[in-house]
């Protein structure tokens, strides 16, 4: 073989090896499939800048028979709740007109503003198009962030015809994108900016379709599992278990008066939990509830119906029951705003210890900004599991998809 063409061939094992070598790596990683759309509503998904549902939900949208479907509208688009940093993204997409053009938006600000991936004729694939040119790394207003990231391109040669589902695949791992189209590599960029956001779909021209949308976080590992978890040995309710705390899929549902529970065996120091959580009585005034941090009351994130919202870090007292003793603290911490959704509405909540210090979000927003816990209180410990908290008046609450990602 002429030196040349075995240089090429060389390059272009040496280019899929690591192709392979990239998405071998990311299958080894913790994390679970979880469905982003349950074929039935949007539920886990917005339509603007806000968490909370809008009065009416766009005409350009609507889900039927087990599908989205999109109609086309620039102005309408279609968000997740979370934001991301390291994932696997699968999805299937249909387009019914032959001049559909939309948008695949990852690690993109609130409102999906800069930089998607094109669902578009012959361009699927490719960067947007701007003036500035592919790998740039475009900022602006509130919510318009995204994008950038070199050796991206179009790849309509691996689409299937018009009117047949297409299945993709985006990784996401350490500023590395690497797609794939019906099972065949598309392209990898190595300098994607910035590395964490919010995805989502904006459809110009329709009708276009979607379904079996799915998403791995990477590092995450689910603590959903009933073998997880065992009755609290302190604050709170009456047991067993079983009695109050049932498992329905990946929700936990408390209906009280019961007891709280914590991770059975397995503590926890530096963490970042994320659940999804919901006032579920039929009258949820004065629901009251909360996230135990390293296996001690009191410190705790505050979930309840109060006028200071949920996602307060309540520091009022320290029982050490071997002396009987209860200490007075004299501190709360009120979340920076209250960011809590109607009633009715699920709410996301993220939490991250970190060097003895507390941050909170939820709904999208920060709620407690590196709040330093041990210099507060010493005893603070230095590692213990993550508790649910049952406390009256023993209203029902749902707790949904926990998991908690550790430093590695």
């Amino acid at each position: 073989m002429p030196r040349r063409r075995w240089f090429v061939a060389t390059s272009l094992w040496a280019c899929l090896w690591s192709c392979v070598a990239h998405v071998a790596c990311l299958a080894e990683t913790p994390g679970e499939f979880v469905p982003l759309f349950n074929g039935k509503d949007f539920s886990g998904w917005r339509f603007g800048a806000e968490s909370a549902w809008p009065k009416a939900v766009p005409g350009s949208w609507k889900v039927n028979g087990g599908i989205i479907v999109a109609e086309g509208d620039a102005r309408a688009f279609l968000a997740s709740q979370w934001d991301y940093e390291d994932f696997e993204l699968q999805f299937e997409w249909r387009a019914v007109d032959p001049s559909f053009d939309a948008d695949l938006f990852a690690h993109a600000g609130r409102t999906l503003q800069a930089d998607p991936i094109r669902i578009a004729k012959g361009l699927e694939g490719a960067p947007q198009e701007t003036d500035r040119g592919e790998g740039q790394y475009n900022a602006g207003p509130r919510g318009m962030i995204g994008g950038g990231g070199n050796n991206r391109k179009a790849v309509p040669e691996l689409q299937k015809p018009v009117g047949e589902w297409n299945s993709w695949r985006l990784l996401a791992s350490g500023g590395k994108f690497l797609l794939e189209c019906n099972g065949k590599p598309a392209w990898e960029c190595h300098d994607h900016v910035p590395r964490r956001g919010y995805l989502g779909f904006r459809v110009r021209r329709g009708p276009m379709e979607f379904r079996n949308i799915r998403l791995r976080e990477i590092g995450y590992a689910g603590i959903m599992n009933p073998s997880d978890w065992e009755i609290y040995p302190g604050f709170g309710g009456r047991g067993p278990l079983e009695a109050h705390w049932k498992q329905e899929g990946r929700t936990w549902v408390f209906s009280g008066p019961g007891p709280s529970i914590v991770t059975k065996k397995k503590t926890y120091a530096d963490y970042q939990l994320r659940l999804e959580f919901l006032f579920a009585d039929s009258d949820p005034s004065d629901t009251n509830t909360g996230i135990y941090l390293r296996g001690v009351h009191p410190w705790q994130a505050d979930i309840w119906e109060h006028k200071w919202g949920s996602g307060l870090w309540g520091v009022l007292h320290t029982y050490e029951p071997a002396k009987k003793n209860i200490q007075d603290l004299g501190k709360v911490i009120r979340p920076i705003v209250k960011m809590d959704n109607p009633q009715g509405q699920w709410n996301y909540l993220e939490i991250r210890v970190e060097n003895n210090v507390v941050s909170s979000w939820l709904n999208g927003q920060a709620t407690v900004d590196r709040y330093p816990v041990k210099k507060v209180d010493p005893k603070f410990p230095d590692r213990g599991g993550i508790g649910l908290q049952a406390h009256w008046p023993w209203k029902e609450v749902r707790f949904h998809n926990m998991r908690v990602k550790q430093p590695e």
